[in-house]
């Protein structure tokens, strides 16, 4: 599990985690496991109420994006969350290093990056620490990218 805190918007990468059913109900209880987690073992202050984007990818695993809405009215051992399950997402691989791509198909250019699908990565684990995942923005992006190879 990789975590990165900015601001009120905690994400979380979970390699090779998968939720066995769409079911809100199932997600929620799912999700709140996974704050206890972080509260445990994290030492992250949660209270509020939040907003849980979840990006599943059937090639990487898990992205949760956890955004702190309101902390006003609750209490400081009380949780609430609204989940929304972003299925199947698309995700890219991003790096500035051109190398770490030249054996693959599809790489795509934009603003100093170089961009490829990690449907097309054999095995992501031996390029992740070279770069990071875009997964929300890859509509946006497709209209600026260039294809290079």
């Amino acid at each position: 599990m990789k975590v990165l805190i900015e601001n009120d918007i905690i994400i979380l990468y979970l390699y090779n985690y998968y939720f066995e059913n769409d079911d809100k109900e199932y997600l929620t209880k799912e999700i709140k496991k996974i704050f206890l987690k972080l509260i445990k073992y994290y030492y992250i202050e949660m209270n509020g109420f939040y907003e849980v984007n979840i990006y599943e990818n059937i090639k990487y695993g898990v992205i949760l994006e956890i955004i702190l809405k309101d902390k006003l009215l609750f209490r400081s051992d009380f949780i609430d969350i609204k989940v929304n399950l972003f299925k199947n997402k698309n995700m890219y691989f991003k790096t500035k290093d051109y190398f770490i791509l030249n054996n693959y198909q599809n790489i795509y250019y934009h603003d100093n990056y170089y961009y490829i699908d990690i449907q097309d990565i054999d095995d992501i684990l031996k390029v992740i620490e070279f770069g990071e995942l875009v997964y929300k923005e890859k509509e946006h992006l497709l209209n600026k990218m260039i294809f290079i190879q």
